[in-house]
């Protein structure tokens, strides 16, 4: 469900026509274009905005512009809108294709919507500037770290603008040290004598002596709000000087200069300064009149800190210091009483507008927390689907910390949305409030709450299974949720985004990251889940992707197929590529080790035709590549690899195989130590464990055996907690080297506990594999005439070759096995 967005956000404030053109501070802008990123920090009414729209209007540049308030401080409706904004700027969509990425609040998804995003515009290969106007008013640790991962990883054809009054919890040291950053403060942007002059001589201001101009030079400081102040107190022939300071600007505004406007165009102006956008309509609509914009036209004229947007239709907003010295007043004129009779009144026709959201931020701020609630409710689902949950649950605490009696749903919904988010504070917190209140009030017995408990109970067992918990509990809630059923309601059709992006389920949350449990013990609950009302559920779907993923792991191939087969089935009914495109790639990966990579390429082309989504568009070509790798075709595969290019470690993993085929270890282990420790920051268990098995490889390959063998002790640790076989046994080139690490003397003492069944039944299963697999076929003949006492002479006669590519040959054999003489490999041979 799309977020609404207020086109006014994503406009670029109109120039007046007598605007001061700043060459000084152009000269500035233009000379370092070549950075990422300008900083203006100054307080309010320093031109801030009014030098960047004029500076771009002056270099005519292609924009994209985004004026931020507090209710962006939510990762999906922030990014929504700087991806709106961009696809406004340059008139493509790259909104749509980046959309399907915008549902959910958990990190590593909206990380990978940041690698999308930038692999987008570079290839788009255009300039652009983007502007986040007020940035100050974010305050969410999740947007900086997503704008800084953003900023630093810029195509050179963009740059990004931040306008602030404060300083930013961006790494703005890191960046002047890499001298990326462009710095304007409050001393840049002071008027100069010349620019105080030229802007009294074009407002026709009298008398326009040195002395006067000096004078109001002096005071002012260059504060560009304190010159328009000073020119609307001149036109009144009020004294300004004695309360120019900023902290006493909105008393002087109004008692000076709003105070001797037209009690009419005062009130007008109390009452709309509410409004984040000023649209005439709206306006008339809230003071009962018809000349809102003809008053709105002439208070601009006047230069009254109006601005216009560029839009289609006359929109305007107060600046913010107009604004602020208006709701002063409004909270000073007015008793409490009529001060929530006007933001009632504001609301409503705000909320009737269509931005629901701007009218309970609104009500909220003004503690009209009824109507605000209602509101929530009845806009919940669409939050949730929107993805907007960081809005939601601001909301959800504000409210607690007032004490508030939050309804059920909202609990419930605050609950699940922790859970999936990984908050543990927040959702014990939550559960804890759940479990009081039903406890006094035994609510989930009502009847009218039937729903609420159900997704409560179910969001209880899917936190179980997410952390790897006690399964025989997620049976019990189960059991006790098909026993009373689930009751209709608008929640029905809302699906939990269990997969988004993530190329293998197992990656994922319902997949525990990797945490892999045995299929014995999760096999209660996937009856549950396949012999009742529950098997043809969204959950019980995931269930077999999981399982398969699982029994592939440990080796039961066939078992592994049977599960993907209907995981792909059940993908394709709730048109679910999360679920079925990661099924397609283990089928492929499967036909691959069984040689059959060209019929796992023709599988996965007929996918591609089927498939519009871009981010999953490329794990299918990024699988295609790895089967050309296990082919031994480093040409097909570097050619998909460089059309595909992403920082996803799937494409990363399967580059370094690349890498290796290649025979440049070196680039590879550079590449998987990033994989590697990127997935134990993230604590993705499956990951850590691919990058770990590659990384023994290329350190092999170097000829650092011991530190191989070292290394994997250290992977079999964690491979055994949760029985991988497959990731190490596919590995054709580890085996040689599990061949010894098996063999060595001090192997027991290593562990503690000694995992008897995982080791024995990983040995059993990699001494089953094909030696020869590791070698190429003229490898294969080579090695078979060297088991059999062939001299080198002899062998380079047979096959027509010289002995000295029969040495190179016989080197890169005993690479490949893990040995070191013709003695040890022809021992090898036998066993």
């Amino acid at each position: 469900m799309a977020t609404t967005l207020v086109s006014s956000k994503l406009t670029i404030p109109l120039n007046t026509p007598d605007l001061i053109e700043r060459k000084q501070l152009f000269d500035l802008l233009q000379n370092q274009t070549f950075k990422k990123v300008t900083v203006l920090r100054a307080p309010a009414g320093y031109g801030k905005t009014t030098v960047l729209s004029s500076w771009f209007k002056y270099k005519k540049a292609t924009v994209a512009w985004l004026s931020l308030d507090a209710a962006d401080n939510d990762p999906i409706r922030f990014w929504t809108y700087a991806v709106h904004a961009v696809a406004k700027a340059y008139q493509c969509p790259i909104n749509q294709v980046l959309a399907p990425l915008l549902h959910t609040q958990d990190l590593a998804t909206l990380e990978f919507f940041i690698d999308s995003f930038l692999e987008e515009l570079q290839a788009l290969a255009k300039p652009i500037q983007i502007v986040l106007e007020d940035y100050h008013v974010i305050d969410n640790p999740v947007i900086h770290q997503l704008v800084t991962q953003f900023i630093e990883c810029l195509p050179l054809e963009i740059h990004v603008y931040l306008t602030t009054r404060t300083t930013l919890a961006l790494p703005i040291a890191k960046w002047r040290v890499k001298q990326w950053l462009q710095e304007f403060d409050a001393d840049h942007l002071r008027f100069t004598f010349q620019e105080t002059k030229q802007f009294f001589s074009c407002k026709q201001v009298a008398p326009l002596n040195q002395q006067f101009l000096q004078h109001v030079l002096d005071k002012t400081e260059g504060w560009v709000a304190g010159l328009l102040l000073t020119r609307l107190a001149n036109e009144q022939q009020v004294d300004l000087f004695d309360h120019i300071a900023q902290p006493f600007i909105s008393e002087f505004l109004w008692q000076e200069i709003i105070q001797n406007l037209p009690t009419s165009t005062q009130k007008f102006l109390i009452k709309t300064s509410l409004l984040h956008e000023l649209e005439p309509a709206i306006c008339d609509q809230l003071t009962k009149q018809s000349n809102s914009l003809e008053l709105l036209e002439s208070l601009e004229a006047k230069g009254l800190f109006i601005i216009r947007l560029q839009t289609k239709k006359p929109v305007f907003r107060y600046h913010h210091l107009f604004a602020e010295a208006l709701q002063v007043e409004l909270n000073k004129k007015y008793s409490v009483q009529q001060v929530q009779s006007i933001v009632q009144e504001v609301s409503h026709a705000i909320y009737y507008q269509g931005n629901y959201l701007a009218a309970i931020e609104l009500a909220l701020k003004y503690e009209q927390y009824n109507q605000a609630t209602l509101w929530i409710t009845e806009h919940l689902v669409q939050l949730y689907a929107s993805g907007q949950t960081t809005t939601f649950m601001r909301w959800l605490h504000q409210l607690r910390s007032a004490h508030y009696t939050v309804s059920y749903e909202m609990l419930v919904i605050g609950f699940l949305t922790s859970i999936t988010t990984m908050d543990t504070k927040i959702a014990t917190s939550l559960m804890e409030e759940l479990e009081m209140r039903q406890h006094v009030e035994q609510w989930m017995a009502q009847e009218e709450h039937a729903t609420m408990a159900y997704i409560y109970e179910s969001a209880k067992a899917y936190a179980i299974v997410a952390s790897g918990g006690n399964l025989q509990l997620v049976e019990e809630i189960m059991r006790n949720l098909l026993a009373n059923g689930p009751a209709p309601s608008r929640w029905d059709n809302v699906p939990i985004p269990y997969n988004i992006f993530e190329y293998k389920i197992s990656r994922t949350s319902i997949g525990s990251k990797g945490k892999l449990q045995l299929f014995e013990e999760g096999e209660a609950v996937n009856k549950l889940f396949r012999e009742t009302s529950l098997q043809t559920a969204n959950v019980t779907a995931f269930s077999y992707a999981v399982a398969a993923e699982s029994l592939y792991e440990r080796s039961f191939i066939e078992a592994a197929q049977k599960e993907l087969e209907i995981a792909i089935e059940l993908g394709h009914q709730h048109q679910d590529p999360g679920l079925y495109i990661p099924m397609y790639l283990l089928k492929a990966k499967i036909y691959a080790h069984q040689q059959q990579s060209n019929t796992a390429r023709i599988m996965l082309s007929q996918v591609l035709e089927d498939v519009s989504e871009k981010h999953w568009q490329t794990p299918l070509q990024v699988m295609q590549a790895y089967c050309f790798i296990v082919d031994g075709d480093s040409q097909n595969a570097e050619m998909l690899l460089m059309a595909t290019k992403t920082k996803q470690p799937f494409w990363q993993l399967v580059y370094a195989r690349l890498l290796l085929l290649k025979d440049t270890p070196k680039d590879a282990l550079s590449v998987i130590i990033q994989v590697k420790t990127k997935a134990q920051h993230d604590n993705q268990v499956a990951t850590i464990i691919e990058a770990t098995v590659l990384e023994v490889i290329c350190q092999h390959r170097l000829g650092n055996t011991a530190v191989a063998l070292d290394i994997l002790h250290k992977v079999l640790q964690l491979a055994a907690k949760y029985y991988y076989v497959r990731t190490l046994a596919d590995e054709k080139e580890l085996l040689p080297l599990l061949e010894q690490y098996f063999q060595l003397e001090s192997l027991a003492a290593k562990w503690n506990p000694y995992p008897d069944n995982y080791l024995n039944y990983l040995q059993s299963c990699t001494t089953n594999e094909v030696r020869h697999e590791v070698l190429t076929p003229r490898e294969k003949e080579v090695f078979d005439l060297l088991a059999n006492g062939v001299t080198n002479r002899e062998i380079a006669d047979m096959l027509n070759l010289s002995t000295g590519t029969i040495r190179v040959y016989l080197s890169t054999i005993y690479q490949k096995l893990g040995v070191k003489s013709r003695s040890q490999a022809i021992l090898l041979a036998k066993k």
